[in-house]
């Protein structure tokens, strides 16, 4: 997850109310680009090195740096969260273990007690839970890095020149080795935080979280631990393609909703609008070609992404965005450049987060097939957009021992698989395809339109299921 920002315009505030705004294809993240002091904080982003976390500077956490590099920060629950326990389901007692939690790549920067818990869910209000600290966020991505991604990460055409010269600069200035956990460090540490805590009585990861939390599955086998995945990203082996272009159409699907062509009385060629809508955004007919050079196309469709991770609360942005185009007012206009820098974790076009080093290090490697691309501006704009980000991944180094596996069968703990059918950020297609590879697991279904939200009517059932009781599919 990334590191909470907040708005400078009130109005936009209300609309990014509640969004955890997605910075990447599969990640959990509550980014909100601010235009105000940006290049400061731009500035002091990219002096992190490597140093104790902020979070465990205070008492309110244990802290552990492993003998893997890696740092662990331990959340307590809150006195007051103990004495508000209004629920009768059984909740799992620190006694049992405390909870390790996988929020999603490139996973969140470690922050105070109360802010961290307050984004888990309520099954989990009265657990232990403890979390590794990212890589990228106690080592410094260096300046040399962060250009090389500017310089690809803004939308626009490239010249002949820069397709030639830029896979030798971004090779030579980002050591991405340093910004990532594989799966050989995430287990080692795993283990080694289990001997210094006592028992890990489970793990909840979320998004592509349960990509890399499938590298512990048997150590939780071999203690009889439990794991639960919340709206899992596409597992090792989907294509790359693939994941792209499910992600571009479950956003549209998405959109429809928000559009009202998904009701009984919408008019008969609303989608077929909506698509046209979202063609002329992308591929931007309404101007000569080049006017824009990609840029501010690229910067729609990003934007467009950005708020899909909680559609529910900004339906009314992405309506009236939609609806007015091509007249955008200023406030749509801010939107677009707030969510656009949010998603491609941007503090301006020039202006690259080391988050974004510490996405590409850990997403990449997981999955082949980058550079195909996912459709062309005019046929798949949202497509298009995605593989315009995702571009480094295409001339990345490969590396066999970073590459993320999945166990099997048989290596598997208890396994509780959470499916949210309207998910636009990891569409139901990967969950399908987690109960396929483990036919053995339970299985629950929700429905939020937006990212790993399971509403607080499964909490009991959640909670029961940890206890031990089988969930019927």
């Amino acid at each position: 997850m990334l590191g909470i920002r907040h708005l400078g315009y009130a109005e936009v505030a209300r609309w990014f109310a509640g969004v955890a705004a997605l910075a990447a294809v599969i990640t959990t993240g509550i980014f909100l680009y601010q235009p105000d002091g940006r290049q400061a904080e731009a500035e002091r982003s990219t002096t992190l090195k490597q140093s104790t976390p902020r979070a465990c500077a205070g008492k309110t956490v244990r802290c552990h740096l492993l003998s893997t590099g890696i740092w662990a920060v331990v959340y307590a629950p809150l006195q007051n969260e103990k004495e508000s326990r209004s629920s009768a389901a059984p909740i799992p007692e620190e006694r049992d273990g405390l909870v390790f939690w996988d929020p999603g790549g490139p996973g969140l920067t470690p922050l105070d007690v109360g802010l961290t818990r307050s984004l888990l869910p309520s099954w989990l209000k009265n657990t232990t839970v403890a979390m590794f600290v990212e890589p990228w966020a106690v080592h410094e991505v260096s300046p040399d890095c962060l250009r090389s991604l500017a310089s690809v990460s803004a939308g626009g055409e490239l010249s002949d020149q820069q397709v030639m010269e830029w896979p030798d600069q971004f090779k030579g200035s980002c050591d991405l080795d340093l910004y990532r956990l594989d799966g050989v460090e995430y287990e080692k540490s795993f283990k080694e935080l289990s001997r210094r805590e006592g028992r890990i009585s489970g793990v909840y990861a979320q998004s592509f979280g349960a990509v890399r939390a499938s590298a512990v599955m048997p150590e939780l086998k071999r203690t009889g631990g439990w794991a639960i995945m919340d709206a899992p990203a596409p597992p090792p082996g989907t294509r790359a393609t693939t994941l792209m272009v499910e992600r571009s159409l479950a956003l549209e699907e998405g959109l429809q909703d928000v559009m009202g062509c998904t009701s009984s009385d919408a008019p008969a060629d609303c989608r077929q609008e909506l698509h046209r809508t979202l063609r002329e955004m992308g591929s931007d007919t309404t101007t000569p070609t080049g006017l824009a050079g990609g840029v501010e196309e690229y910067e729609r469709m990003t934007a467009l992404f950005s708020l899909s991770n909680n559609m529910k609360s900004n339906k009314k942005p992405l309506r009236e965005i939609l609806t007015n185009w091509p007249k955008l007012s200023a406030t749509d206009r801010e939107v677009i450049k707030s969510g656009s820098y949010a998603f491609t974790r941007r503090h301006g076009d020039s202006q690259v987060l080391p988050d974004f080093a510490g996405y590409l290090a850990n997403l990449c490697p997981a999955y082949k097939g980058w550079g195909a691309g996912a459709g062309s501006r005019e046929r798949n704009p949202l497509g298009a957009a995605l593989s315009r980000m995702h571009y480094a991944c295409s001339v990345m180094p490969g590396d066999e021992d970073s590459a993320w596996k999945l166990p099997e069968p048989k290596d598997a703990p208890s396994l509780l698989l959470l499916e949210n059918s309207h998910d636009p950020v990891t569409p139901p297609g990967a969950v399908r395809i987690w109960r396929k590879h483990y036919p053995g697991a339970d299985h629950l279904a929700y429905e939020y339109l937006g990212h790993t939200k399971a509403p607080e009517k499964l909490s009991e059932e959640i909670s029961a299921w940890v206890a031990g009781a089988r969930v019927v599919p």
